[in-house]
């Protein structure tokens, strides 16, 4: 029997790699690419082979975590299952991750629907590819949270977390406008590297559609709010974990990840400086962004 032949890209985002194989008879325009962002030639932790047509059924399932709108996590068989659906509706679905107990392969099976719409299908699509990585941060790695990130001139990081309508999209259309790199106005990675926290920008963009997937250590962070003039108060200990734990996707189906993250919130609320920021809508929040507690 002749083998067929497989193709293979690489996505890398945060530090954490992940590999769609995929049939190389599949035409090219099947598959939105990310060539200039997020791929990479380096060591993947996860291989995940891309299926289309039939979506596997699964009588017995052992709930894990559902979100109630537009995702799931069950157990079948040995493996974890991510399914774009909530564990309760009546709508078969559309896309299925089956992994492996240890998260490093498995399988995506799309409907043919979902595989051939249009524009061509996105490998990193919301939600299920998201909470994949919300899980493999976990596992002592890092955290996603809602927020923007940017990188000033002089290579500072500022983190800005905010949940929807607090501000993230305009804060980086004001800093991009200006001429200053974006991460990302809505999805950021935190890591601990070496004593420091950096931060990565990740595809998953709120209304500002522009991303980068560099990274830096931050130097101070910003937990947003729209107000009538700009201004800035320090919060420190657990009132400022409170405010990060509002705003990020924390693993809550795991006890075991959800100590890790709390921890890592914990360290990052006393080792860098935080503020809750009320600001105006336009340029000058980048002065005062810089020059607060020079």
């Amino acid at each position: 029997m002749k083998k067929r032949k497989l193709k293979e890209c690489n996505i890398v985002v945060g530090e954490i790699g992940i590999s769609f194989i995929f049939d190389q008879s599949l035409s090219i325009n099947k598959i939105k690419y990310y060539k200039n962002e997020f791929v990479a030639q380096n060591r993947t932790e996860v291989k995940l082979n891309i299926h289309h047509g039939n979506i596997p059924e699964n009588t017995e399932k052992e709930l894990v975590f559902d979100s109630k709108t537009n995702w799931s996590l069950y157990y079948h068989d040995g493996k974890y299952i991510l399914q774009d659906r909530s564990f309760e509706s009546s709508s078969p679905p559309c896309k299925v991750i089956v992994l492996m107990p240890d998260f490093k392969s498995g399988d995506i099976y799309l409907s043919d629907e979902e595989f051939y719409q249009s524009p061509p299908f996105d490998l990193l699509k919301h939600p299920l590819i998201e909470i994949l990585m919300i899980i493999l941060l976990s596992f002592d790695k890092g955290v996603l949270l809602h927020a923007c990130g940017v990188i000033d001139d002089n290579g500072h990081g500022y983190l800005f977390p905010g949940n929807s309508t607090h501000g993230k999209s305009t804060i980086a259309k004001l800093w991009s406008e200006n001429g200053i790199t974006v991460l990302n106005d809505d999805r950021i990675i935190v890591r601990e590297k070496d004593g420091e926290f950096w931060m990565y920008g990740t595809p998953w963009h709120g209304d500002f559609n522009e991303v980068s997937s560099k990274a830096r250590p931050i130097r101070k962070i910003f937990f947003l709010r729209h107000g009538k003039k700009n201004s800035a108060v320090r919060r420190k200990g657990i009132e400022a974990v409170s405010m990060f734990l509002t705003r990020a996707f924390p693993p809550l189906w795991d006890q075991k990840g959800m100590d890790y993250t709390l921890g890592l919130l914990d360290r990052m609320a006393s080792k860098l400086p935080c503020y809750e920021l009320h600001f105006m809508p336009n340029e000058r929040i980048i002065d005062f962004v810089r020059n607060l507690d020079k």
